[in-house]
């Protein structure tokens, strides 16, 4: 529905890693499913406790793209971690421990069949040399708008098409997207990180809803 936007990414392998370097990690298809702004709660406060962790600056909105889930880690799995913001959350976020930054992520939404990444969490392979992911990648939508709160700082314009700003998530039109969604990979090469997930550990950080994470005495103290 929204591929033709895509055109000029790469489709073929591309790498992810940490932003240090520790976390090699490729994906079997280089051509996102879709790419969004959010600014939902649980996705900001994840990334401040990663950056005041010693992570990577957290955006005023995140981007969020999903890949097909077929990957194959390269390096470092000795680092990575599946992080969950509660008891009860849903979304399951890889963090590597070695610099805090955020790699793959999982929701029951995604049927399996794709993951997230936060393009400004980690490093994600160029489509193009020294084009910027925004060029090739755009965002089509910014969602969950009402979450937003102006003490994350000035909100950036949108520069899609502003009809496709929404309060919440899963407007008419994403429904549609979800529809027509393979519901399986095609030719997949490597595992899917549900394989992954079951391999390393998992930590729950007991975080409240909406809580703004500013220093470490807001959050856990370590990390196993």
């Amino acid at each position: 529905m929204f591929d033709k936007i895509y055109d000029n990414c790469d489709p073929t392998e591309k790498e992810i890693s940490c932003q240090c370097g520790e976390v090699l990690i490729k994906m079997s298809h280089g051509r996102p499913r879709r790419v969004m702004e959010c600014c939902c709660v649980d996705c900001y406060q994840h990334l401040e406790w990663a950056s005041v962790m010693g992570g990577p600056k957290v955006p005023i909105v995140p981007t969020l793209s999903y890949w097909d889930n077929d990957i194959d880690v390269v390096r470092g799995e000795e680092h990575l971690r599946v992080v969950l913001l509660r008891e009860d959350g849903r979304s399951k976020r890889t963090t590597a421990t070695c610099c805090f930054s955020t790699l793959m992520v999982d929701h029951p939404g995604y049927n399996g069949v794709m993951f997230m990444l936060f393009e400004e969490a980690c490093r994600i392979q160029d489509d193009v040399p020294d084009v910027p992911p925004t060029k090739t990648r755009p965002a089509e939508s910014r969602i969950y708008f009402k979450d937003f709160d102006t003490s994350r700082g000035k909100l950036p314009e949108f520069g899609g098409d502003p009809s496709r700003v929404h309060q919440t998530c899963c407007p008419k039109y994403i429904n549609g997207w979800n529809s027509k969604s393979s519901p399986t990979l095609e030719n997949p090469s490597g595992e899917k990180i549900q394989s992954l997930f079951e391999r390393i550990p998992q930590m729950i950080l007991g975080l409240e809803e909406g809580k703004r994470i500013l220093s470490r005495s807001d959050c856990p103290v370590g990390f196993e």
